[in-house]
């Protein structure tokens, strides 16, 4: 599914996104005011310029591993935002935007979703108007909260008492009590949870001018992209564990890979949005491409097959707080150095076997961080599975 974000800003655009194999459409955020956005208003955020080597999985059995030395590759790893909702009124969209959106849609078999907020008594003018023109469901935000969940509740029981189809409540990563406020909102008759929003504030300065990236108050965004992924991960998984209602999980997708996690700790559906403003919405296919090809190469015939199977091993000890170092793959690894250059052991070091590097692990230094297995380009540094749940 698309998240709600300038992807899914106006009728032409959905087209495009539902062109591209998307399964859901969460159309822009509309209010009663329409919204005063600051320019500029998106910016990337990236580490600069690097080397780092791209797996290629040609075909099961054969790895092809490209070293990206003459290339300059930008490290993207967030997006930020001082967008809050749609600058356009929201009659323009329900007298021309919607119709001609949820048309589109219905032809191609794709959901499409309305996106309002945020306020009680804003929720329950809207709500009525967005269902009476067709939406298939509605994803209701509210403004970020502090300490207190109360405005969520009080905004989602104005939205229940106001329309009959299937309601989403949309969350921030700092939503406190989340397990409680999920069971809160289930017990109201909300529909499912979508998971996450951006978070913020969070800037960007210009090192030539000294000025803010973005045009906002204080030059304050709110942060979506990769960088995101492991806070909203987290929260899926909080929310699969204390209720059943449907978790659509959103933040930092931008491989099939990061779809594949998702599901793993229970989601039941995903949203993209930054990933699909760099690389356009072809980006949806590419990823749908991804993940048919994971589940296909792991033996799963279908993406339920995996949802939750993470769960069970989310435990609130620890694994263990004794050193077990990792194994080396010989025939995977590719001698790049990464692993010895991240060590702050020194139990890595590259050998030269033959004609080959070869990568390998003093176990009287290793201290079992972790840190080479995750940076290895081919995976050929892991822990034993025996290993990992003693």
């Amino acid at each position: 599914m698309s998240a709600s974000c300038p992807i899914s800003r106006d009728s032409e655009s959905i087209k495009k996104l539902v062109d591209n194999n998307i399964g859901g459409v969460v159309a822009k955020t509309i209010s009663i005011t329409p919204a005063l956005v600051p320019r500029p208003s998106i910016a990337i955020v990236d580490r600069g310029l690097g080397r780092f080597y791209v797996l290629n999985t040609v075909k099961p059995g054969e790895i092809r591993v490209e070293s990206t030395d003459h290339l300059n590759v930008r490290f993207i790893y967030s997006i930020l935002n001082a967008e809050s909702w749609s600058d356009i009124s929201f009659e323009h969209y329900l007298e021309r935007e919607y119709p001609i959106a949820i048309k589109y849609c219905r032809e191609n078999n794709v959901r499409f979703f309305a996106s309002i907020g945020y306020k009680p008594e804003e929720l329950s003018i809207l709500g009525p108007r967005v269902e009476k023109i067709g939406v298939d469901a509605i994803e209701f935000s509210t403004h970020y909260i502090g300490r207190d969940y109360k405005p969520i509740v009080d905004s989602a029981k104005a939205l229940r008492e106001s329309v009959s189809i299937p309601i989403f409540a949309k969350i921030s990563p700092f939503t406190p009590n989340i397990s409680e406020l999920v069971r809160e909102l289930e017990k109201i008759g909300v529909d499912g949870i979508v998971a996450t929003n951006t978070i913020g504030p969070a800037l960007s300065i210009d090192v030539e001018t000294g000025l803010p990236i973005l045009g906002g108050s204080y030059g304050y965004g709110w942060m979506s992209g990769p960088a995101l992924k492991p806070l909203s991960l987290a929260i899926v998984a909080e929310i699969a564990r204390n209720t059943k209602l449907p978790v659509i999980g959103v933040g930092g997708i931008v491989r099939g890979v990061d779809v594949i996690e998702y599901f793993m700790v229970g989601a039941s559906a995903v949203q993209l949005c930054s990933i699909a403003l760099i690389e356009g919405p072809g980006v949806f296919k590419r990823i749908l491409s991804e993940v048919e090809y994971w589940l296909k190469t792991h033996g799963y015939s279908s993406i339920l097959d995996i949802k939750g199977i993470s769960l069970k091993y989310l435990k609130p000890e620890p694994r263990r707080t004794w050193s077990t170092p990792p194994v080396v793959d010989e025939k995977k690894c590719i001698g790049c150095g990464f692993c010895q250059q991240v060590c702050v052991y020194d139990a890595v070091k590259i050998d030269l076997i033959g004609n080959k590097r070869i990568a390998s692990i003093d176990q009287t230094k290793c201290y079992g961080c972790g840190l080479c297995t995750t940076i290895c380009p081919t995976r050929a540094i892991r822990f034993l599975e025996q290993d990992l749940f003693i």
